[in-house]
């Protein structure tokens, strides 16, 4: 088993290497990497394994993982034709997580990379296929592809006519639209991971995006309070769990042609209102007033505007691409199929934010949001206890 990896440097790319190392049937990882003027290929891979690898694993790392030039913006895919020929012989199998996740981005800026950029990998993907190579194209889409129509959401549910809260739903929907297609052809599975956070066992993260960023707002004091709607909950997963799935699915033949979410589902989503008070009693976030957002946008428009500096107002627009997951969208994911489908693999339902939420948050402060680390990273990434 030869794997091609896009995004195999990122948030879940990074947690799910090392489970693809330890396996004796992967032989090859290829990563797609767009090159480096201030790295040679060779400078990267050992500084992306002295990052992920604990000392006793990093021979081995090294003997597995390749980097592939490529970018998935350009014209078949950036490969050289030599690097194009040796992938579609050698590469049984194609993990796509490479994605862009701004979610302030414009909807042409995230269409190139999650619509186009995914057209040209199943394009490439059809080709190792016709040369009799291909054996699976693993594709991690998002719950959020269900955008904010409410209701109850299963894995079979994509075009719901639904709207979306911002470019990165809409593009990431409008790709898990394009890979069905290819599904036809192609040995397809889908995984729609929701708010993937930092590792239950000691909450670390290497970027502090989508939950983290209103939490790092009110942690430097500048918003006077937090527009929410108090009872809206969020479906948020720590990335340990969501990796440990993605490989035990991936390895398993009969998932192929399937749909998975890696969510917290209903029972296990968090109220805004318990996540914030566990923000304001463990941290040094100093607690403040809810307010809804309705009553938030009513002030914006009044006024009332010219009471607070317009530095808190400039902020609040930076904030507003996550307006939509603080007023709650009442929309539910249905993991019942996925957890008992995992369950049957030996995996794990996913956890309460109860369980792991203090160390989410004791990270961010201990390491100052992630700029002063106490430990070397790998430390963080292979802790001493056991994951899902």
């Amino acid at each position: 088993m030869k794997v091609l990896v896009t995004g195999g440097t990122g948030f879940l790319g990074t947690a799910l290497l090392p489970y693809l190392i330890k396996d004796r049937r992967v032989k090859t990882i290829y990563l797609l990497t767009r090159p480096s003027a201030k790295q040679t290929q060779a400078e990267r891979i050992q500084s992306l394994i002295e990052k992920v690898f604990k000392p006793a694993d990093r021979n081995l790392a090294t003997q597995k993982i390749a980097l592939a030039a490529g970018d998935l913006t350009l014209d078949n895919m950036g490969l050289d034709n030599e690097t194009e020929s040796l992938l579609l012989k050698e590469c049984t199998h194609i993990m796509h997580i490479g994605a862009s996740t701004d979610f302030g981005a414009p909807i042409e800026e995230s269409r190139a990379i999650n619509v186009e950029g995914t057209r040209k990998l199943l394009d490439f993907a059809v080709k190792s296929k016709n040369n009799g190579t291909l054996e699976r194209f693993d594709y991690v889409s998002t719950a959020f592809v269900a955008g904010t129509k409410a209701g109850l959401v299963s894995e079979n549910d994509l075009d719901r006519q639904q709207s979306f809260a911002n470019a990165y739903e809409q593009s990431k929907f409008e790709a898990e639209l394009l890979v069905r297609e290819y599904m036809r052809e192609l040995p397809v599975t889908v995984y729609r991971p929701s708010i993937v956070v930092g590792d239950s066992r000691n909450g670390f993260t290497p970027h502090f995006k989508v939950l983290y960023w209103p939490l790092q707002l009110l942690s430097k004091d500048i918003l006077p309070f937090v527009p929410c709607k108090r009872n809206a909950r969020l479906d948020i997963v720590p990335v340990d769990y969501v990796a440990a799935s993605m490989y035990r699915i991936m390895m398993t033949p009969k998932s192929i042609g399937e749909t998975f979410y890696l969510t917290a589902g209903k029972e296990k989503s968090v109220r805004i209102d318990e996540l914030l008070r566990d923000a304001f009693s463990l941290t040094n976030i100093k607690r403040r007033p809810m307010i809804p957002v309705w009553l938030f946008k009513l002030l914006k428009g009044t006024w009332l505007r010219k009471l607070m500096d317009e530095s808190i107002w400039r902020t609040c627009e930076l904030a507003s691409v996550y307006s939509a997951y603080l007023s709650g969208t009442d929309v539910v994911f249905d993991n019942t199929r996925s957890t008992e489908y995992l369950r049957k693999l030996g995996g794990k339902s996913a956890p309460h934010w109860r369980t792991y939420g203090r160390e989410i948050l004791k990270y961010c402060i201990e390491s100052k949001w992630g700029r002063n680390l106490r430990l070397p990273e790998f430390e963080y990434r292979n802790p001493p206890v056991a994951n899902f």
